[in-house]
């Protein structure tokens, strides 16, 4: 396997002025399986043994040389991002469908002259624009206040004493820049992701993009809880009227299945994060989900209920498993299905005792449906 070596050309495209720390308490929350290097090691023994320390426990099952050569790799970057103010990089490794997929994330801070946030952005465009004038540049409103985005492609060559085949390779990638002044100080943070995954581009620039709307300065407590809330909580968005549409119309499908006839309760319809993006780190929402509930049930009818349903959605080429005894199905759509319904999915259980038959109806996920140039979700 194959890691990214970004670091490099993001760190070079940073203004290389020393910074002066604020008194601002930065803070930003990364997801767990993207790993830190250890940019902020007081000397370089520290350094050089955090880092082959890294490189072991990412590479278990590589030779002794191999992860030597990789922590050296690494190791010629950290001196280009030491130059360049970094005071954050780290790997963000993952697998996607069975292949490796890896991007960099690198995270500047550096002093500018300008007494007024906007005509920084503005100044700070003009000049990218002279040496990136085919990239796109966007305005973005994070969280945390104004910033300058750029998006475009990169490039940077492994020596051929670092490649794995022994011969110098060029690599290109994909690259997102967000330039994020800082209040009431003249300095400026610079977030930048790298991935030479062009495949996996639209999900590495997702996650980058929850990242940044973590960003928050102020005390200690106020960042601890802000990061609190950014962990446990996805955003809540009202889902779209034809978002609800469909989800009624599938609802309505369940109903005529299951055939009952009782006291209707629930109904809502709440934005929600599928199971697969929570698991990625991603947390604003990705889905919806109708709950609804059917009370008042005759004991007789609610027994014949849930079989009712699974046959009638599995002779439409819906996958189904049922479990807890038969009280509880899962029912989702795959390709088999008609078309409409692909990527639905729904659960139900019934209470005998209670005389109740409680589903819920979820929408699919719409970042897994998302064109692969979908940038800020």
């Amino acid at each position: 396997m194959s890691y990214p070596s970004a670091p490099a050309e993001a760190a070079a495209t940073t203004p290389p002025s020393a910074p002066k720390r604020t008194r601002l308490n930065i803070g930003w929350v990364m997801p767990p399986f993207v790993r830190e290097l250890p940019v902020d090691a007081p000397d370089y023994e520290t350094g050089a043994e955090q880092l082959y320390t890294l490189v072991t426990d990412l590479m278990p099952d590589r030779s002794d040389e191999d992860r030597f050569r990789f922590a050296l790799a690494l190791g010629s970057q950290m001196d280009l991002m030491l130059e360049a103010n970094v005071i954050y990089a780290g790997l963000c490794l993952l697998e996607v469908e069975g292949r490796p997929s890896g991007s960099t994330i690198v995270v500047s801070q550096i002093e500018h002259e300008s007494d007024d946030d906007e005509e920084l952005l503005r100044t700070t465009q003009e000049t990218l624009e002279r040496t990136h004038p085919d990239d796109d540049y966007q305005r973005v409103d994070l969280p945390c206040g104004p910033a300058l985005s750029r998006i475009g492609a990169s490039g940077f060559i492994i020596s051929a004493q670092w490649s794995p085949t022994g011969q110098e390779v060029a690599v290109q990638q994909s690259q997102i820049q967000v330039y994020i002044p800082l209040p009431g100080a003249r300095e400026m943070l610079i977030f930048a992701l790298d991935s030479p995954s062009s495949e996996d581009w639209d999900l590495h620039s997702e996650l980058f993009a929850e990242i940044l709307k973590t960003i928050d300065w102020g005390t200690d407590q106020e960042v601890e809880d802000y990061r609190a809330m950014r962990q446990s909580a996805p955003a809540a968005v009202e889902p779209t009227d034809g978002v609800k549409q469909e989800l009624y119309w599938h609802s309505s499908r369940l109903m005529d299945a299951v055939a009952l006839h009782g006291s209707m309760g629930g109904g809502q319809v709440t934005s929600v994060t599928c199971a697969e993006c929570w698991a990625k780190g991603l947390r604003s929402a990705c889905s919806a989900r109708h709950g609804w509930s059917i009370g008042s049930v005759m004991n007789g009818d609610l027994t014949l209920a849930l079989p009712r349903a699974v046959a009638a959605f599995a002779s439409r080429g819906w996958q189904t498993e049922t479990e807890s005894g038969g009280n509880h199905a899962r029912v989702w759509a795959e390709d088999e299905a008609p078309e409409q319904s692909a990527g639905y999915a729904f659960t139900a259980s019934v209470d005998i005792e209670a005389g109740t038959f409680t589903a819920e109806v979820t929408a699919p996920c719409t970042r897994a449906a998302a064109p692969t140039d979908s940038l800020f979700g």
